[in-house]
């Protein structure tokens, strides 16, 4: 922002005019002594921050005083100092409750009971892996042993009566259901 200047000839008369956006080199004096209009609103702006600044001061400094005298300040100190102390004092108790879980041993049989079940689950899941892998190798074969049983069941020379159940179980053995 350019403040006004008091030209003291006139070079800088035509200066000051030149920078205030006026053409004529000619000015009148007592024209150039009064600020521009946005000098006067630039120092109007300054006094309305000024004037919010001591009212903002003076209410800043009723809330300290009403704070203070209210309690709430030392409400708020004993609390953080309860609260600091509840919390050392449970950090401690956590420190001394694992420092005893270590001393016992504790931590190392957990520790290592947890590794030997770790160990018998992956020896289980083996077991059962090769179990099912026999399973499915001899279920082709049994399936076919079912089959064969149940064709000689079939050409067997019985009475009739044994003949028709004989029939109707190996049926159902063949296809793999029960004989009900």
């Amino acid at each position: 922002m350019v403040t006004p200047t008091i030209p003291s000839d006139e070079t800088n008369t035509a200066n000051a005019s030149r920078v205030r956006g006026k053409t004529s080199t000619t000015t009148d004096t007592s024209a150039d002594m009064r600020p521009s209009v946005d000098a006067q609103q630039t120092a109007e702006t300054i006094r309305g921050i000024a004037r919010r600044i001591r009212e903002e001061s003076i209410r800043m400094r009723e809330l300290v005083v009403a704070i203070r005298q209210s309690g709430a300040v030392e409400e708020l100190v004993d609390s953080f100092r309860e609260a600091s102390l509840a919390t050392r004092d449970t950090a401690k108790e956590i420190n001394d409750a694992a420092r005893a879980l270590r001393d016992r041993g504790a931590i190392r049989e957990t520790a290592v009971a947890i590794d030997e079940t770790t160990k018998a689950a992956q020896e289980t899941a083996e077991t059962v892996r090769v179990a099912a892998r026999e399973v499915g190798e001899a279920a082709p074969i049994t399936s076919e042993t079912v089959r064969k049983t149940g064709r000689r069941l079939r050409r067997s020379p019985r009475s009739t009566t044994t003949s028709a159940t004989t029939d109707t179980a190996a049926t159902s053995l063949e296809e793999g259901t029960s004989a009900s």
